[in-house]
């Protein structure tokens, strides 16, 4: 696997419902692991969307097959 440059572990517990939600999310977005979705959440939350590895994939094929 290629390396996915300078990283910090976070570690945090969500509530049930929460986690549930984040697992529907990663799903219906088609990305793999739910620790990549969650980054790439916080990528896109914090300012910082050219950090975002997966979920940016996805939603660009969308965009390629709804065209």
């Amino acid at each position: 696997m290629a390396s996915k440059g300078a990283r910090t572990r976070v570690v945090t517990r969500v509530p049930d419902e929460v986690y549930e939600a984040l697992e529907e999310g990663r799903r219906a977005a088609g990305v793999e692991s739910i620790s990549q979705y969650v980054a790439d959440l916080l990528a896109v939350t914090t300012g910082h969307p050219l950090l975002v590895r997966e979920l940016q994939r996805h939603c660009e094929e969308e965009v390629r097959m709804s065209a």
